[in-house]
């Protein structure tokens, strides 16, 4: 049998992509108690519909070495487990020293005692970069990313794609209380599309120059879990603290525009 979509342009490609995993997203957020670790399975679900049902790319090896499974990327290790650290310890910091929240850790971390956290940090990293970083960056990173840039400007597939990603956690926040439930959503909402439409370019340009999703994952998990950490030692005094020190925060956006725009400007003097 010939499959008609097997010629599809990346433009067709990126827009049906792009609509199936934002109707993902919207019909996950409406199933009772979701969570978020079923909700970012989204974007690898519908990678998987693409390759597997819409252009059939997944009967090929081929089709999956696009995604950037098949390198480690490890030049860039060191960036991904260090650089996503910066923004979020200088906004929880500041919240302190403006006494919009402290640091008061208590007996334990998320139930489990100190003297473990260590080898719990490890296993909830490792686990996170297999499972739910990768659930979400297999679709940005691995399959929209370089099928975008294959039908527009490098610059605007790493804004645009990071700007989907931002909309695309809309239904979750919009359609139940398992993320970011208590804030103002006139702040909240602009805050996360800016905050990933800067970061997605970072994200971008690291998973381009290394071939590989997996440095991409593992950015995204220093980002989640960091903040995570601090979240667990800190307590909060002023709603403002939560868009100073959160993981979308202002501090986040600034460092991230700041990164990107770097970035393009030493990889373009690099290039005269």
């Amino acid at each position: 049998m010939i499959n008609i979509f097997s010629s599809l342009k990346d433009s067709t490609k990126s827009i049906v992509f792009i609509v199936l995993v934002l109707l993902l997203a919207v019909g996950f957020s409406f199933i009772p108690h979701v969570n978020t670790f079923a909700y970012m399975m989204t974007p690898t679900i519908a990678v998987l519909i693409m390759m597997l049902i819409v252009t059939r790319d997944g009967y090929r090896i081929s089709g999956w070495k696009k995604l950037g499974l098949h390198k480690l990327g490890f030049k860039s290790w060191g960036f991904a487990l260090v650089v996503p650290i910066i923004p979020l310890a200088v906004g929880f910091v500041v919240a302190y020293a403006a006494n919009l929240s402290s640091f008061e850790p208590g007996s334990d971390f998320e139930g489990f005692s100190w003297t473990v956290f260590p080898l719990l940090i490890v296993f909830l990293y490792i686990k996170s970069v297999l499972t739910q970083s990768m659930g979400e960056e297999l679709g940005w990173r691995g399959y929209l990313l370089p099928t975008m840039l294959g039908c527009m400007g490098r610059k605007k597939a790493m804004l645009l794609h990071g700007a989907v990603h931002g909309v695309w956690h809309f239904p979750l926040i919009l359609n139940t209380e398992a993320y970011h439930s208590d804030e103002n959503l006139w702040l909240l909402l602009p805050m996360t599309v800016l905050s990933t439409i800067f970061l997605g370019p970072v994200i971008g340009e690291i998973r381009m120059r290394t071939g590989s999703v997996w440095t991409s994952s593992m950015i995204h998990t220093t980002h989640n879990l960091v903040w995570l950490i601090f979240a667990g030692v800190t307590v909060e005094h002023q709603e403002a603290a939560k868009y100073i020190s959160g993981d979308m925060s202002l501090f986040v956006i600034l460092f991230y525009a700041g990164l990107t725009f770097y970035m393009w400007r030493r990889g373009r003097t690099s290039h005269n």
